[in-house]
């Protein structure tokens, strides 16, 4: 599933991005079909089957570089948090560029990307979480969203979604 800034750039507005951050649900059996799978994909990625080994074990996250372009994939494991567990199961299909991908809800992109404000205090996550929020606010199942907020402790940080001006940020 598709999340973090592409998520954002799909319901929310275009912006720069240096990675494509991805949810993926990948088990300890599933580890040397998956080491197969990147293994097939041309010299041109940087791949670390030693740390895909790793982040599958613990439950983390992996990376593989496009190294002619510097474009990270960012590859998050699904871990059993509830919160995890429910964005995953909501994944939407969409079709872009004659493609059709699984990508986060516009409700799961908000409180992912205020989970992780709420974490490092990076402001683009409050902004980008602000433009879904006041773009999409119309289409959000507001109850999931409220839920979802009081739940993780994100309140506060909602509240300030509708503070934000956009037009600062454009």
């Amino acid at each position: 599933m598709i999340t973090g800034a592409w998520s954002v750039i799909y319901y929310g507005r275009p912006r720069a991005s240096h990675d494509i951050d991805f949810v993926v649900e990948i088990n300890q059996k599933d580890i040397k079909k998956t080491l197969n799978a990147v293994k097939n994909l041309s010299e041109d990625f940087l791949i670390q089957a030693d740390v895909i080994k790793e982040a599958v074990r613990n439950k983390d996250m992996f990376n593989i570089l496009h190294l002619p372009t510097t474009l990270k994939l960012d590859f998050w494991l699904l871990t059993e948090d509830l919160f995890d567990k429910s964005r995953f199961s909501r994944k939407r299909r969409v079709k872009i560029l004659d493609q059709f991908m699984e990508i986060s809800s516009p409700e799961d992109t908000i409180l992912q990307k205020l989970r992780w404000y709420k974490e490092a205090k990076i402001e683009k996550h409050l902004v980008d979480a602000a433009f879904v929020y006041q773009i999409q606010k119309k289409n959000l199942n507001m109850d999931y969203l409220k839920k979802w907020v009081e739940d993780l402790k994100l309140v506060d940080y909602f509240k300030g979604l509708k503070k934000i001006t956009l037009d600062d940020y454009i």
